[in-house]
């Protein structure tokens, strides 16, 4: 197996992974100029490559060539397509899957190997990547016990869901916005664009900023 990731969390994952006794020594491409340079090599004799939070393109040529598999923090084929985590979470959901799916050319529309559970609670983007890496480490433990001896199934494409990628002034919050929200749905808007994505914020006439970069929610008390 070749392991593609850059994030802290992928990094956690691939250090839970290794070790599993079917894997033979696995390798970890760390960047886009790793995986340029490892690529160029043309590598044989490869199972199958996990690409985990990866941001780059894969040319169509190694999707022909290679397995290549990827993670979608989404219970596909819902909410497929940019934003997940966040689309999710806006639209109120508190738990969904982790899908393994095959890369294809056209984005989330593979076949899945295997989904595992996921929670989308947490006060920040922080706390549900945590939360990412632990239910994919139970993911991928499972596949790869199972790989070669497991068939993908095909996505019902026609009863899921897509959306696009949020561009950073549709963090943007008016009063107006506010005063229509109930609260938790103001907490989820907020938290779901805690650091490194862009922040909630509120704008006034000369451009000034009110940035949101941190939250909690406090249930009242029954």
């Amino acid at each position: 197996m070749t392991y593609c990731g850059y994030r802290e969390w992928a990094f956690e994952i691939f250090d839970n992974i290794k070790a599993n006794p079917k894997l033979d020594a696995p390798v970890l491409i760390r960047s886009k100029e790793e995986y340029d340079e490892w690529m160029s090599g043309s590598p044989e004799g490869l199972d199958f490559i996990l690409f985990v939070g990866w941001s780059w393109i894969i040319p169509v040529h190694v999707l022909k060539k290679y397995l290549c598999l990827g993670i979608h923090p989404s219970d596909l084929p819902e909410f497929r397509g940019g934003s997940p985590i966040q689309n999710q979470i806006i639209h109120g959901i508190k738990t969904t899957k982790v899908s393994l799916m095959t890369l294809g050319e056209k984005i989330d529309e593979g076949d899945i190997w295997l989904k595992e559970d996921l929670s989308l609670e947490g006060d920040n983007i922080k706390a549900i990547f945590c939360n990412i890496a632990s239910s994919s480490i139970r993911l991928l433990d499972r596949f790869i016990s199972a790989y070669p001896d497991i068939e993908p199934v095909k996505q019902k494409l026609d009863e899921g869901s897509s959306y696009k990628r949020r561009k950073p002034e549709d963090s943007r919050l008016t009063i107006r916005q506010i005063e229509k929200m109930k609260l938790e749905e103001l907490y989820d808007f907020m938290r779901c664009l805690t650091d490194p994505y862009p922040n909630a914020y509120l704008e006034d006439e000369q451009g000034n900023r009110l940035c949101f970069k941190e939250v909690s929610f406090e249930r009242a008390r029954k």
